[in-house]
C-alpha cells in the first residue's frame, strides 16, 4: 500500500487530496467527499482510506476549495461548485491508468448530498454510501458546532439544487445515519432511501449521532461501508 498526495486544478485553484493507493493493478477507486467545514484530514476519512486500501480499493479524499490545504475562500463555496469540484476529481480518476474503470463516492453530510447528486449525474458511478446525509441544506446546522454558515452565496445557490427530483438515478446506494443525530433527522435517510433506485440498503445506527462519535458507532460506519464496496464495487 501506498499513499501520496495529489492536486486537481479547478477554476485555476488548487484542490488537495490524498491517493491511498493499494498493491494490485488497476483498482476500484473510492472518492471520499466530506462535509460542510470539514477536510479530507479528519480522522475519519484517514482511517476509512486505510480499510478501503487493504480491500484492494484505491481511495481520494479531497479538500473541497476553501477547506484543509486547498487553495480559495470558504464564502465563495456554493453546492454548484463543490459538484465541479468532485467532478474535477471523478476525472483526474478516469485520467490516471494505473487505476481502474471502476468508481464509487462516499460522504459524510453534505459531502453525502454532493455524492448523491454526482452519482445522479455521472450514470458509470458503481456504488455510493453516504453517512448522516441530508435529503435537503436548508434547516441543517453546519457540521462544525460554533462555526457560521458559509453565507449569502451558498444559500442562494441551493435553489438550483433539488436532491429529491434526481435520486431515481441513484442506485447500488448504501445509506447510514444515527437514529440520535442532532443535526439532520433520521428522517432524512428514509426519505433518501426511499427515492434511490435498486439495489439499496438502509442502516440505522442506534444512539449514533451526527459524526458518529462513539468508537463502537463509527465502527459500525466503517464495516458497513467497506463491505459494501467489496460487495458492489470489488471486481
Amino acid at each position: 500500500m501506498d499513499k501520496t498526495e495529489i492536486t486537481v486544478s479547478v477554476r485555476g485553484m488548487k484542490v488537495a487530496g490524498v491517493l491511498h493507493l493499494p498493491d494490485r493493478r488497476s483498482p476500484p477507486c473510492v472518492i471520499a467527499s466530506h462535509g460542510l467545514l470539514s477536510h479530507k484530514d479528519s480522522e475519519k476519512y484517514v482511517e476509512l482510506g486505510r480499510r478501503l486500501c487493504r480491500e484492494g480499493f484505491a481511495v481520494i479524499r479531497f479538500d473541497f476549495l476553501g477547506c484543509g490545504q486547498s487553495e480559495g475562500k470558504p464564502e465563495d463555496s456554493t453546492v454548484t461548485r463543490r459538484l465541479e469540484e468532485l467532478g474535477a476529481v471523478i476525472d483526474f480518476v478516469r485520467s490516471e491508468r494505473y487505476l481502474g474503470e471502476a468508481i464509487g463516492l462516499m460522504g459524510s453530510s453534505l459531502g453525502g448530498y454532493l455524492s448523491l447528486c454526482k452519482s445522479a449525474q455521472e450514470k458509470d458511478m458503481k456504488a455510493v454510501v453516504t453517512w448522516a446525509t441530508p435529503y435537503r441544506l436548508t434547516g441543517t446546522i453546519p457540521e462544525d458546532e460554533g462555526v457560521q454558515p458559509l453565507g449569502k452565496r451558498f444559500s442562494d445557490d441551493l435553489k438550483h439544487h433539488d436532491l429529491l427530483t434526481v435520486l431515481g438515478r441513484v442506485h447500488h446506494s448504501l445509506v447510514i445515519h444515527g437514529d440520535m443525530d442532532e443535526a439532520v433527522p433520521v428522517t432524512h435517510a428514509t426519505l433518501i432511501h426511499e427515492n434511490v433506485g435498486e439495489p439499496k440498503r438502509l442502516e440505522i445506527i442506534r444512539g449514533g449521532d451526527h459524526r458518529f462519535t462513539n468508537p463502537s458507532h463509527r465502527e459500525a460506519a466503517y464495516r458497513l461501508t467497506v463491505a459494501w464496496f467489496r460487495g458492489h464495487l470489488g471486481d
